[in-house]
């Protein structure tokens, strides 16, 4: 299911119960995407790389499977970029101008006007675009004037009255504080004051003014290109990633999803698409109806030339925060003929620095659906954790399905089902015809959970165990 707007008709209710709330609900024609209006000056416009921020925000959001309009008077619905190796499309419209400060400044500057209030006014920019996110990024080109706190202040105050009022019910504002820079006179301290102001200024209104410390998502002036004053490539990705994890918590914040006594933190079985699963390397991912281990459709992921191309999901970092226990089971199959070893990895980001931990591996038969299963695995330190499913050295075709990530209550993983050697978590046919290939010595043959083949617990597998096993399916069928 995906994250969308809905749209809650007025009634004889609290003004509260009018505003637009966001729930995990089916796709249809009723419902419509979260409008996102990106306003700012020349880092919400991306001077220095086209698109800035917004693609990489837009890639992220898509990776969530977060319905969204990016919305503004400027850019297109449509614009590309290359990124990891692939042609990505974005939608491109935003609200950024580059030199603005909060409110035009008088005299007027040689080059006109240069005010983003009066040019939102002008083109009554947010009233038209009707935006429910509001990221505002304003206050550089203030401090490279060597604007008085007080005054910004007073202008953000105006700035933010007046969006507020063009608002629907129910919308948002995050502001976000500026990235570090020492052009112009720039320096530490004086970044620090000015973003202390816009968190005043933030926190003096409703829960519908939000702060977003996007200064604390970037590695100072590391992150920053060699014109000191605006974001690298590599700042404008940590920014884009840094709000598409604001809006997530946002939303999740809305439906009520982060609840903490709901363990459910993630469960796909395709039924209704890839539902924010994608590939991981140059390997094509998508749904089928060819398998399935249960339902209609299941995740098809081909064209694998390295053993860590597979499928992957990137996790909220706040719903699996550095200490939380999960349980994670996932369902797959293959047709190579011979075992191939699977394996269950997260990946971290730790300050740049991918950081990868393997927490499950097993041996899967050819053409059997198995589970493959991780009790009690606690998330490490480090953001954006990725969950993905990879194999040792195969470069098999797989299918996958039924993916459930769920809070650990601590408890012990339960005993392997006695008699299930091919792992799918179940007693059946399918278990008695591998036990029979494999007492006539067939290569592709082999237990997937051993333990359980020995059925008399005499401490050897042998044709007294296959008795036993067929005896207990004749007991149940």
């Amino acid at each position: 299911m995906k994250k969308v707007k809905s749209l809650i008709a007025a009634s004889a209710v609290t003004l509260s119960a009018l505003f637009s709330s966001v729930l995990y609900i089916p796709e249809c024609n009723a419902a419509g995407p979260v409008n996102i209006m990106p306003i700012g000056d020349s880092i919400t416009f991306g001077l220095g790389e086209d698109g800035g921020y917004r693609k990489y925000l837009d890639y992220t959001l898509r990776s969530k499977d977060i319905q969204f309009d990016m919305v503004g008077p400027e850019g297109n619905n449509s614009s590309s970029f290359i990124y990891n190796g692939q042609n990505c499309q974005y939608d491109g419209n935003h609200a950024g101008y580059s030199g603005f400060t909060i409110k035009q400044q008088y005299p007027i500057p040689s080059w006109g006007e240069n005010g983003l209030l009066e040019r939102l006014q002008k083109k009554n920019a947010v009233k038209q675009a009707n935006p429910d996110i509001v990221l505002l990024i304003i206050g550089t080109n203030d401090m490279t004037a060597n604007r008085n706190l007080n005054d910004c202040e007073n202008d953000l105050h105006t700035l933010i009255d007046y969006i507020l009022s063009n608002l629907s019910e129910g919308s948002v504002i995050f502001m976000g504080s500026i990235p570090e820079f020492t052009a112009y006179g720039g320096n530490p301290q004086r970044v620090a004051n000015y973003n202390s102001t816009v968190k005043k200024v933030a926190e003096s209104y409703g829960d519908n003014v939000r702060f977003a410390d996007v200064h604390d998502c970037l590695d100072g002036m590391a992150d920053m290109s060699s014109d000191n004053l605006h974001p690298s490539g590599k700042g404008y990705e940590k920014m884009g990633k840094f709000w598409a994890e604001v809006i997530d918590e946002y939303l999740d914040e809305l439906e009520g999803s982060s609840d903490p006594d709901n363990p459910e933190i993630l469960y796909s079985d395709f039924e209704n698409g890839l539902s924010g699963w994608q590939a991981r390397g140059g390997v094509n991912v998508a749904v089928t109806s060819a398998e399935a281990s249960e339902g209609n459709s299941s995740a098809e992921v081909t064209g694998r030339t390295s053993a860590w191309n597979g499928i992957a999901y990137s996790l909220n970092s706040r719903k699996c925060p550095a200490g939380t226990q999960i349980n994670v089971k996932a369902k797959i199959k293959h047709k190579t003929g011979a075992p191939v070893r699977f394996k269950m990895t997260m990946q971290y980001d730790n300050n740049g620095e991918a950081i990868y931990d393997t927490f499950a591996e097993k041996d899967i038969p050819s053409d059997e659906w198995v589970t493959v299963s991780a009790y009690n695995y606690t998330v490490s330190d480090g953001t954006s954790p990725v969950l993905y499913f990879e194999t040792d050295t195969d470069l098999c075709d797989f299918y996958i399905d039924e993916v459930s990530v769920m809070k650990s209550d601590g408890t012990e993983p339960p005993a392997p089902v006695t008699g299930d050697i091919n792992g799918d978590d179940k007693l059946d046919v399918a278990d008695l015809v591998l036990f029979q290939k494999w007492m006539l010595g067939y290569e592709d043959a082999e237990f997937s959970n051993v333990e359980t083949a020995d059925l008399n617990k005499n401490g050897i597998i042998d044709i007294a165990d296959m008795c036993i096993l067929k005896e207990s399916l004749l007991s149940v069928f």
